[in-house]
């Protein structure tokens, strides 16, 4: 006799029983990609420098990061970390390393801190900077505040 299956609501059925990590994994994800997506339409989006190689990672970044999500505990606990800390490493770099100067790409206004890793392609601000550091912060702490519930869901 066939049974019938009561549908579930998509978005919150997968949220269910994830640990913390995954689930900043999942809405940052989501949060990166259309941040890639958008930043190719407006690459100034909220003062920050999004050229198309800036947008390409930050795409690369939201599926890396919705894959981990709706994969093991470990895994979103491991790009917690790992891509946590290299957003905050990225964030404070130019902070240190950024000088006054003009976008090569675009029709934006000068930027105190401006870090040109590959001039024309790839240029952060202080708008970048600081969104870079924030997200950083934020994966790491995370992480390392909930590193108990890592393994509820393997």
């Amino acid at each position: 006799m066939p049974t019938t299956m009561s549908p579930q609501k998509p978005s919150r059925a997968n949220l269910i029983g994830k640990t913390p990590a995954q689930k900043v994994c999942i809405v940052l994800g989501l949060a990166l990609v259309v941040v890639g997506l958008i930043g190719v339409t407006i690459p100034g989006l909220m003062g920050m420098h999004l050229s198309m190689l800036h947008n390409m990672i930050h795409l690369f970044s939201g599926l890396v990061a919705l894959g981990f999500g709706f994969s093991s505990a470990n895994r979103a606990f491991n790009y917690c970390v790992i891509f946590g800390t290299f957003y905050a490493l990225v964030g404070m770099s130019g902070f240190l390393l950024g000088q006054p100067g003009y976008p090569s790409f675009g029709n934006m206004e000068s930027d105190q801190n401006l870090l040109k890793i590959i001039p024309g392609y790839l240029e952060y601000g202080t708008m970048d900077h600081l969104v870079h550091f924030l997200i950083g912060a934020f994966l790491v702490f995370t992480a390392f505040t909930f590193r108990k519930d890592k393994d509820v869901n393997p």
